[in-house]
């Protein structure tokens, strides 16, 4: 399967070379061009220090402003045993669009019904919040977060599938006390 990804040289230096989250300081959507995607089959990529895949990470709230989370335990091995409020996932070719905005909304609609079995866009209100990249990890070297909260909606309460097995809600307090891994940290910096 060919996922997307960006040439890691054509994005700016001051953010693909820190580990750091970007309030809304970098408008990802209008310094791309849909010719700057890449469509590279997965199993390359993973391991590709000049390339990085883009990744919608979306953090649930609940109108008592509880965080939604789980831990790991999906396809992603190197981050199992750590609790994530992140929701998304990579970008398939499949869900590619007229724009590098409607192709990465595309792609985060697609992963949220996989990881969400109630997911519907009318449910919820989802706002861009930023970006996350993180040079610590062999997971973030590869990979860059754009980081949406979606807020639910009265009476909407997101149902977990086999992948966010174990969903459990958190106040942002209690979520910071539990082993995350880093990208959580940083995302839970944006909202």
């Amino acid at each position: 399967m060919k996922i997307c990804c960006v040439y890691k040289k054509s994005l700016p230096e001051n953010i693909v070379e820190v580990t750091a989250s970007f309030k809304n300081g970098f408008d990802f959507f209008d310094s791309l061009e849909e010719n700057d995607l890449c469509w590279i089959e997965r199993p390359q990529v993973e391991t590709d220090e000049n390339y990085k895949q883009l990744i919608p990470y979306v953090i649930f709230q609940s109108p008592d402003k509880k965080i939604a989370c789980y831990e790991r335990h999906g396809s992603e091995k190197r981050l199992h045993g750590f609790y994530s409020c992140g929701f998304g996932g990579h970008i398939e070719e499949s869900d590619k669009g007229g724009t590098v905005l409607q192709t990465l909304e595309n792609g985060m609609f697609r992963e949220l019904t996989e990881e969400i079995a109630n997911f519907s866009k009318d449910k919820v209100d989802i706002e861009y919040c930023g970006i996350i990249n993180e040079v610590e990890t062999k997971v973030g070297l590869v990979h860059i977060g754009l980081v949406y909260i979606a807020k639910c909606k009265d009476g909407f309460v997101p149902e977990e599938t086999d992948e966010t097995k174990g969903l459990q809600w958190k106040t942002l307090e209690e979520l910071k006390s539990c082993k995350t891994e880093l990208w959580t940290k940083l995302a839970l910096d944006l909202i």
